[in-house]
């Protein structure tokens, strides 16, 4: 793509750079799917590559290639977005399933950092991450084993206070999540299961609420909607 004045000046634009790393990150996302049974914890199977872009959950599942410089924190990050999603799905339209425990969060945790390179982007972010990355950490260990998934999270360049309390404080905010209903986590085809029965169940006028669909509204408290991985997107 060139563009040329009067003057003789041109300006060309190269894009094979741009199309080699989509296809790089693509290939390698492929293989993992290949070689794992990703599918468990699909809960989009919208994916889009944006090579030099940002890393973000919604509204479609958005990979960059900064964070995709080897499988292990591609299949890391991968899921991270992928549990942004099983939390989405985990609430309904009027209840965020963190919000009953986030002050719970706050008072463990009152010093955490919020702001990026330890903390995430904001106050909510923050706290939400530690639900995050410990699903992350827990999903990416079923595949790769323990050490290998606690070695990226240990080498992570942000969210780095996060991961550090998540790998610390692992069996103690596993009871937690386990005590709100967050773990143990359902795979997607099981959470779409119980959202059919649900559906199913409103239908026949025998369930008060509805199952969450794709564009309902977060919870005023606590907005689920904030990109994923801070440094990787402005959300």
């Amino acid at each position: 793509m060139r563009r040329a004045n009067s003057e003789g000046f041109r300006i060309d634009v190269d894009l094979d750079h741009a199309r080699r790393e989509a296809e790089r990150v693509r290939d390698m996302l492929e293989a993992l799917r290949r070689r794992h049974d990703l599918s468990r914890y699909e809960y989009t199977r919208l994916v889009r590559i944006v090579p030099g872009g940002d890393t973000f959950s919604h509204p479609m599942l958005t990979l960059g290639n900064r964070f995709a410089e080897s499988e292990d924190l591609l299949l890391s990050t991968y899921l991270h977005e992928q549990m942004h999603w099983y939390l989405w799905y985990l609430g309904t339209p009027e209840q965020d399933p963190v919000a009953p425990f986030l002050d719970e969060l706050v008072r463990r945790y009152p010093e955490a950092p919020t702001d990026l390179p330890d903390g995430a982007r904001n106050y909510e972010s923050t706290y939400l991450h530690l639900v995050i990355n410990w699903l992350e950490v827990a999903t990416t260990s079923q595949f790769i084993g323990r050490v290998r998934a606690c070695a990226v999270a240990e080498t992570q360049r942000t969210y780095r206070w996060i991961y550090r309390t998540v790998l610390r404080d692992w069996d103690l905010l596993a009871e937690l999540f386990e005590r709100h209903g967050i773990i143990p986590i359902r795979t997607a085809p099981e959470l779409a299961a119980e959202r059919a029965k649900g559906a199913k169940r409103a239908f026949n006028g025998g369930g008060r609420r509805s199952p969450a669909p794709t564009g309902r509204r977060a919870s005023p408290r606590f907005h689920r909607k904030a990109r994923a991985r801070g440094g990787r997107s402005a959300g």
